[in-house]
């Protein structure tokens, strides 16, 4: 190997390295300032859900999210202290569906970025 190609090795090496880190650090913090939701269909009647709460930022928000199976990791939405979890018969969170619904703790900081929601 001549010097050009262990050049471009470590070059290439010290970037994915560099990324891997940048990339859980993100996670990391976000783990620190709320959660994500996990949500667990006991019922097995529940095809979409509403979060509503706040998020990271302490924003009030609002989302609806299908639930295809007895469990849905509902990623890239951040939350934080009580939530209301609406539970629908359908796709689309139409109250015409509505089946229950249930309030949650969301924790500020755990040692994972998952709570779970259960119906």
């Amino acid at each position: 190997m001549n010097v050009r190609n262990k050049v471009a090795t470590i070059a290439g090496a010290g970037a994915l390295a560099f990324a891997g880190v940048l990339g859980s650090a993100g996670q990391s913090f976000a783990a620190s300032n709320g959660q994500q939701i996990h949500f667990h269909d006991s019922s097995g009647l529940v095809y979409s859900i509403r979060v509503q709460g706040y998020n990271q930022n302490g924003d009030a928000v609002s989302g609806c999210f299908n639930t295809p199976s007895r469990d849905t990791w509902v990623g890239g939405w951040w939350w934080k202290g009580e939530v209301n979890v609406t539970f629908y018969k359908s796709g689309s969170c139409s109250f015409a569906t509505y089946v229950g619904e249930t309030n949650a703790w969301v924790p500020t900081s755990q040692s994972g970025d998952w709570t779970t929601v259960s119906s």
